[in-house]
């Protein structure tokens, strides 16, 4: 009784940073708020601090647009034509975006291939993003598009090129996760393979808006480019790899509203509102 704890500061677990003379280490910052009238007077508090302080994008206190996603209407199985006939039921009704999930990609018709390679599935859309952001976008209608950056398909021409860009222990088995592994952000030719493969897309296209998705935990965090000395940096150099891609594209496409969806808002943090101003919590 009368006593306050509080626990704080960066995830000890499988976290260890070697320091040389000279070098320095930044910490995560500590957010705090106080309130004087419970726990809803603390959540508010929260989200004025995130919204004012922390989120930096122009959308922060926008009002969100009315979209319709096609993901449980066609799944993987969709082509120009039945994207299109999705928007011309959905602008009558004053639906303000139009956003085209998972499948878009590679040669993906089913989750068992093509993440990590950011290109048009020609088959699906012959006359590529462009025709579909322009029918989109004639409907008087704003245009989206899904990406999982961080994960990465067996059955992928980036997984075979570089399939030690895997995070993993070399000579053990990876864990799957809906049928893909975790790509290696804590190195920067990763991350920048990454950034090129979506800024030839975004860089072409006119889009509006951008679903990030993660749809899976870490597993098996360990970097085949690290030694046993700096093992331990792994997990947080891969957030930082992590934030380095969301500085650059949210720099290069301040017009892009960026959302974090990552499984139904499992990975939020505040860092990721830092670049993406909503999060979609299923």
């Amino acid at each position: 009784i009368g006593q306050t704890r509080l626990t704080m500061g960066i995830n000890e677990y499988n976290f260890d940073w070697r320091l040389a003379a000279g070098d320095s280490f930044q910490t995560p910052e500590v957010a705090m708020v106080y309130s004087t009238t419970g726990l809803n007077g603390m959540s508010q508090a929260y989200h004025d601090l995130l919204r004012d302080r922390v989120a930096r994008s122009r959308y922060k206190r926008e009002p969100r647009p009315i979209l319709i996603n096609n993901w449980e209407a066609t799944y993987f199985d969709f082509d120009a034509n039945k994207i299109q006939s999705i928007s011309d039921a959905a602008a009558p009704l004053g639906i303000e975006m139009f956003v085209l999930d998972d499948g878009w990609f590679g040669h993906r018709n089913d989750d068992n291939s093509s993440l990590g390679d950011w290109f048009v599935n020609r088959n699906k859309l012959p006359e590529g993003l462009a025709d579909i952001s322009k029918r989109t976008h004639d409907k008087g209608m704003r245009f989206g598009l899904w990406f999982e950056p961080e994960n990465i398909s067996a059955d992928s021409e980036l997984y075979r090129a570089h399939p030690d860009w895997v995070l993993g222990v070399p000579d053990r088995s990876r864990t799957l996760s809906r049928n893909e592994y975790v790509l290696d952000f804590s190195q920067s030719d990763v991350v920048d393979n990454i950034f090129e493969q979506m800024t030839a897309v975004l860089d072409k296209v006119p889009i509006d808006y951008i679903k990030w998705d993660m749809n899976r935990n870490l597993t098996e965090v360990y970097s085949p480019h690290s030694d046993s000395a700096h093992e331990g940096e792994t997990s947080h150099r891969f957030i930082l790899g992590v934030y380095d891609l969301m500085e650059r594209l949210t720099k290069r496409y301040p017009q892009i509203l960026f959302e974090g969806c990552s499984g139904g808002g499992g990975r939020f943090d505040a860092g990721l509102m830092y670049y993406m101003p909503q999060s979609w919590p299923s």
